[in-house]
């Protein structure tokens, strides 16, 4: 639900009249600058101020020098223009900064908390040690890690988006160090930016391939300041990945029918599309395999049944209860190969909860490798034996 236009005009009033009132100032730390030299953990060590190395990910530059860091988003959110965030340490003044990044906001790290928008965002910010340090979130009822959860519900975190939309109230009577955001433009941007709130347009499902979403921890490292930490976990799901790849690189790729239809129109993975990596990786052929793009390809039920319809595997997007449900669908999908006895239909809910979450789309974000994992473990068993899947789960026959 879109948030009245009168509740930011508000908010945006209200914050010109208190620049205007001159309120006292905020107790500074040594060297800082006030409440935002608050934000952040003091006595830290000096910050660093080095270009972050991104090996996969293209959407998102953190260039070092001059004492400070330029995170900079390409593209925040589909045809957003690039939006850029400066880094700055804990107790440090706020920098004099060149022309081209007037007016940007400056965020002092390590930071005290953050409020995540997007549940990609959880697993990178606790795996590198940070879950006290998580404060708000979009969507809690969409959280599955039990800890994040228990955060909000003993009232340490706050949902400040609990339809999709940010409650600009809540996040300005909060005041958090940083806004990470849900890879969306949102009304209360402009209320938050004129409470000196800073946003990052988080944007990791833009990138291409697996593992360019995955890099985004390097964005949350430097946030914290855990470059180190945040690298090691790259890697090793960077490591693992490769070596799943390998596993069935030179085998006979396995036939499958990718997504399902909606409204009448089958959206197939095209080949460099996120899917389209996971599944070539994986060992698999479909008909998105030859269609060139970074997305999907609208096509007819007609078409997927010609190309796919004797797959004997579906990786489907469900709900099903049994193989006979894909019916209430359209009945022409009863025909797949796939949904016949000896075929096989699964479906990435296995990690669901009864609240819409799924943790497909908050640790799955991260680890790529496990998603990868059940993949080879479904179109090539051997390669992977006695393997416990994470987030596919096989439908039954009915």
């Amino acid at each position: 639900m879109t948030r009245p236009r009168w509740v930011l005009a508000a908010l945006l009033a209200l914050s010109v009249v208190a620049g205007c009132s001159a309120p006292a100032a905020a107790p500074q730390a040594p060297g800082g600058t006030g409440a935002a030299a608050q934000d952040c953990v003091p006595g830290a060590a000096s910050a660093p101020d080095d270009t972050v190395a991104f090996s996969h990910a293209t959407n998102v530059t953190i260039t070092g020098g001059d004492g400070y860091r330029v995170l900079t988003v390409r593209t925040p959110f589909p045809g957003g223009q690039p939006q850029s965030v400066v880094l700055v340490g804990c107790g440090q003044g706020d920098p004099a900064l060149p022309a081209a990044l007037a007016g940007a906001p400056v965020v002092h790290t390590p930071v005290s908390g953050i409020f995540a928008g997007s549940t990609t965002q959880l697993p990178m910010i606790t795996e590198l040690g940070g879950l006290d340090r998580i404060t708000g979130v979009g969507g809690a009822a969409l959280v599955t890690d039990p800890a994040v959860r228990g955060r909000v519900e003993s009232g340490a975190a706050v949902d400040f988006a609990p339809n999709s939309t940010i409650d600009a109230e809540a996040v300005v009577a909060a005041a958090p160090p940083v806004v990470l955001s849900a890879g969306t433009d949102d009304p209360a941007f402009p209320a938050l930016a004129a409470a000196g709130i800073p946003v990052v347009g988080w944007a990791d499902y833009l990138e291409t391939g697996p593992l360019g979403q995955a890099e985004w921890i390097k964005v949350v490292g430097a946030l914290t300041e855990q470059d180190a930490r945040a690298a090691e976990v790259f890697d090793g799901i960077a490591g693992r990945y490769t070596e799943l790849a390998g596993r069935v690189r030179g085998l006979p790729p396995t036939p499958i029918v990718a997504g399902q239809p909606y409204q009448g129109t089958w959206n197939v993975p095209a080949a460099e599309s996120t899917a389209g990596i996971l599944f070539r990786d994986a060992g698999a052929t479909w008909l998105g395999a030859g269609m060139p793009g970074t997305g999907t390809q609208a096509q007819s039920l007609e078409r997927v049944l010609a190309d796919d319809g004797d797959a004997r595997i579906w990786l489907a997007d469900g709900p099903f209860a049994t193989t006979a449900d894909v019916a209430t669908l359209d009945p022409r999908l009863s025909s797949l190969a796939a949904a016949r006895p000896g075929g096989q239909l699964w479906t990435r809910d296995r990690a669901a909860t009864a609240d819409g979450g799924n943790a497909l789309y908050e640790r799955g974000a991260l680890h790529q490798d496990e998603i990868l994992a059940d993949l080879v473990a479904i179109l090539h068993p051997q390669a992977l034996p006695g393997h416990a899947f994470t987030y596919y789960r096989q439908v039954p026959a009915g």
